[in-house]
Formats: C-alpha cells, structure tokens, sequence
C-alpha cells in the first residue's frame, strides 16, 4: 500500500490491496476481525511512514531500538483505524449495495478521527493517493476525505463483484454482480473525468511573478548557531536575482533559529534593497510572546512589509504535547515552548491575498478552506523538509499541497528547505519545480483566483455529518427490517 503514495505513486494499488481488509470485515468472530485489521495497519502506516524513525534516530539523537519503539508507537497508533473499521464493519448486516455505501461511510468517518485526534495523523490517506488518478476530479467538490469515501466505495464494489453477499469470501463469481459493478465503476469514472474539466473558480486580475527560493541547508546545519549569518547571506544571494522581478520572493520555513528581531537586524540592507526594488520577501522566523513562549511566524520585508502569519496548528510532540498526555512532556525532547497562532492572517502583495500556511498545515484540508473562504487568491506553504531529508515525505507534502489547490481552485506554491519546492496550478499540476536537495531559486507566475468550490461550501465537518447519518441510517434501516421479520415468524 505504501506504494501507492509519491514519490513510487502507483495508486490503483489501492484498489486491489484494500480488498483483503474488505474480507476480514466479512469475519463472524470480532477478536479475529480485530486481530488481522490490526495487522494489516501495523503493515500499511510503519512501512509508510518508514520516515518517523529515521527522523528519531538522525535528528533527535534516539537510539535504533528508542526509535523503532516511538515509531511502533505513533504508526501503531495510526493502525488502529483499520482495526477499528474492521471490528465495527462485521456489526453491519445491511445486503448489497446498502453494506458497501454503508462501509465506505465508515471508512470515512473513521479516517477523519485519525486525521484530528491528538493533533493529527494525515499521512496516507485513501484520498492522497489518487491526486494524479481520474478520482482527482471529486477533490473540488468532496475533498481529500470525500475522495477517500470513492476510493473505499469502489473498494466494496470490487469485494460485492467478486464474493457477492456471503458472510464469508467463497463464494462464486457471478457474471451479473461482475456486469453490474463494471458499469457503476465505468459510470463512476466517466463522472469523475468529467469532473475534472469543469472550472469552479475563475481568474481576476493579471498573472503575478514570483519566486522560490530554497536553500538546502541540513537539519544539522540549522543547529549550528555559529553558521546563522552565513545562512542567511545565501538566502540573500539566491534572491537577488528576483529583486524588481518578482512581486514576491518566497523563503523557506524558519532556516536559521534567530528569532524575528534578530533577523531583522541582519537583513536591514536587504530589506532597504527590497524596497527600492519594489519587490516583497516573505520571510519564516520566530517570534517571541510575552510568556517566553514563541510563535512559528511568516512575515514580509521589503516593499510590503509588517505583515504576519502566526501558525496555528503546531505539530504535536514536536512544538507541543497534547493536554490529554501532558504526562508526557519530561519524555518529549522536542521544543514544547510554542504558542498556537490564533487567526487564518492573509498577506496581500500588489493587490493579491495570500493565504500563508507553515509545514504540516499544508496537510490539513481545516487549516487550508479558511483561509480561501477570508479571500485568498493564492495559498503558500513554507517548510522545513531538512528534517525528512532523503525520505518519501517531502513529496507526498508536496502531493497534500496539490490535493488543496484542487480542494480551493487556487493556484498553490510551496517553499521547503530541502525541498522539493514547486508552483501548482488550481488544477493540481506543477507548473514550477525545484527538485529537493538542491540550493536553487526559481522565478514562476501564479494566477490569482477566486470563486468558491463545492467542497470550499461543505466543509469537511459537514461531509463527515453527511457520512455518519449515511450509516446511521443503514444501519437503522437494516435493524428495522429484522425487528419486522422477527415478528412476523
């Protein structure tokens, strides 16, 4: 399953791989039900999130067998979510094509759990991998989780062709059922393909030059507090070029750890460059609160300048510990001395709104809606990739940012150090790529755009409201019928 994600991205594996999970669900016995979808998770999220205990053991100093048991740990987990939909699916006695709308429901719903409890698990989602797959239509109008409820759909549609109604996965082929699932897929498809070429937002005013400025610069050269300066000089030296060029020049994620003041401080006559050249820079540092605590902060210099974002949805057991298992902050060495930011800010630039996210917000479809639904034209996500370098999570990053340019109609940019930094079409495609590793800049337009999608207007609360009384009513359904057949033998 794990191929099915960038940067291997075979996502019809999906389809085919899921279907063993779909048998187990068909399982009489719910500790048997529990036991293999625990398995199949402990395969599916460790291998591919392989990612988690390299970072463990590179950057925070674990030793292999401290690292294998915090990535068993997070992935383990991220694995119960298959448990949990394989103990609940064998509970819904609904036949045919009610039980595969009904399990595909609870794929979902379940899949959102994983994506807001204690912060967040967003990785590998059903609906990520098909960002290059005909599915790719549904993400304006049912995002990244609704398109995980087609994938799901299809998955139990394969499972009905193939073992019919049974309780147990043996029985025969049959040419109807086969006939029957092959045009709902094929229908399935053609609306999907269709979708696709439908134009949900619209372009207002002229196309806008800016530019991707990523400079590679390693997680353990970032701790090198002596090298700061230095950091910043080739940040300056990249971005020279693009001064009077660009409206605006983007720089990764917090490259050096000097805090907003001090870094104002060392790029004074950059700033005062900038602003001759009429070109703004939009710059990640941190900024401290009053309590001692800092903020993860992007904020321009240069032409337009003073303006900030704050991030808002910190990365848990890395810039916090979540309340429910504060027991655990004297065993987290990561930096818990952050503060949450509070508004969705948009920066504007030559009369364009942008909507700013910091690292892992790029993967959260909550994070991203608002900030289009306050008048974004554009989205921008910085990051600091260095602590992935060489993995297959910068990519699939990357891959989240896609999936919110669909979501929003809105062309996307995204800056990481290390990379792979990339300008992205409101329809997903990179137009502008700066493969990772590599210290680079890269001059690009963005278009501006506005309008709303469906899934901008539903919302992913509402979707998952959606799923939910989809099951419930199901299963209310179903319960009724057997109280009626009870009574009447």
């Amino acid at each position: 399953m794990a191929f099915a994600y960038a940067p291997v991205s075979q996502a019809w594996l999906v389809f085919f791989l899921l279907l063993p999970l779909w048998i187990v669900a068909r399982h009489p016995d719910p500790n048997t039900r529990i036991w293999r979808g625990w398995l199949f998770g402990l395969g599916y999220f460790p291998i591919g999130a392989s990612w988690f205990a390299q970072t463990l053991r590179t950057h925070l100093d674990y030793s292999w067998p401290t690292a294998l048991a915090g990535h068993l740990l997070i992935t383990g987990a991220c694995a119960l979510a298959p448990t949990v939909f394989c103990w609940l699916a064998g509970y819904c006695k609904a036949k045919s094509f009610a039980k595969v709308l009904a399990l595909a429901a609870l794929w979902m719903v379940i899949e959102d759990i994983r994506f807001q409890a204690f912060g967040g698990g967003p990785w590998m989602s059903l609906g990520l991998s098909q960002v290059d797959m005909p599915f790719a239509g549904l993400f304006p109008l049912v995002g990244e989780l609704g398109t995980s409820f087609f994938v799901a759909l299809v998955v139990g549609v394969l499972a009905w062709m193939f073992f019919g109604d049974e309780d147990k996965a043996s029985s025969w082929i049959s040419a109807k059922r086969c006939l029957l699932g092959f045009v709902f897929i094929g229908l399935l498809l053609l609306t999907t393909h269709s979708l696709k070429q439908i134009e949900w937002t619209r372009s207002v005013g002229e196309p806008q030059p800016i530019a991707l400025v990523q400079s590679a610069v390693t997680q353990d050269e970032k701790k090198n507090l002596a090298s700061q300066v230095e950091r910043l000089q080739v940040l300056i030296t990249l971005s020279d070029p693009f001064l009077a060029k660009a409206r605006l020049i983007i720089w990764p994620e917090t490259v050096v750890t000097l805090d907003r003041f001090d870094v104002n401080q060392k790029l004074r006559a950059f700033h005062e460059k900038a602003i001759f050249s009429r070109s703004s820079v939009l710059v990640g540092a941190y900024e401290p609160g009053l309590s001692g605590k800092r903020y993860n902060t992007a904020y321009t210099i240069g032409f337009e300048s003073g303006q900030a974002y704050q991030k808002r949805h910190l990365v848990p057991f890395g810039e916090y510990v979540p309340k429910p298992l504060s027991f655990l902050d004297d065993y987290v060495p990561g930096d818990t001395y952050r503060y949450h930011g509070r508004m969705p800010s948009l920066i504007a630039n030559s009369g364009v709104l942008y909507g700013i996210s910091i690292c892992w917000e790029g993967s959260f479809s909550r994070d991203i809606s608002p900030l289009t639904r306050a008048g974004a034209h554009a989205l921008i996500n910085i990051a600091n990739e260095a602590w992935f370098a060489g993995s297959t999570l910068p990519w699939q990053n990357l891959d989240a940012m896609r999936v919110r340019a669909m979501e929003n109609g809105r062309y996307a940019v995204r800056v990481a150090n290390y990379g792979p930094g990339a300008i992205i079409d409101h329809k997903g495609q990179i137009s502008h790529l700066i493969e990772a590793d590599q210290m680079a800049g890269e001059l690009g337009y963005i278009q501006p755009r506005t309008g709303v999608t469906p899934f901008m207007f539903l919302g992913e609360d509402l979707l998952t409201l959606m799923a939910l009384f989809l099951l419930l009513g199901i299963v209310l359904k179903n319960r009724t019928k057997q109280v009626l057949h009870a009574g009447k033998s």
